[in-house]
């Protein structure tokens, strides 16, 4: 697995706090020691959550296309 791009979607903000907070658990020093560390830590996302969090966006591009992409105001962010 390689390091994500980052974007603005909810999923993107999910996915980077889980793996930053991997990440600095290991308090890397240097930025090559970060650059060693995020990938790593990205590998062990689990499947699952990868999944559910996919799951997750296609529920809400669904919602948005049945609201001819209007304003998703009532939508229920799940991780």
């Amino acid at each position: 697995m390689h390091v994500f791009e980052m974007g603005s979607s909810q999923e993107s903000f999910f996915l980077w706090g889980y793996l930053k907070s991997n990440v600095y658990v290991r308090k890397p020093r240097t930025v090559d020691n970060l650059k060693v560390s995020t990938p790593e830590e990205t590998a062990t996302v689990p499947q699952e959550m990868l999944v559910n969090v996919m799951q997750n966006f296609e529920e809400r591009l669904r919602t948005y296309v049945r609201q001819e992409g209007r304003h998703l105001s009532n939508i229920i962010f799940r991780n």
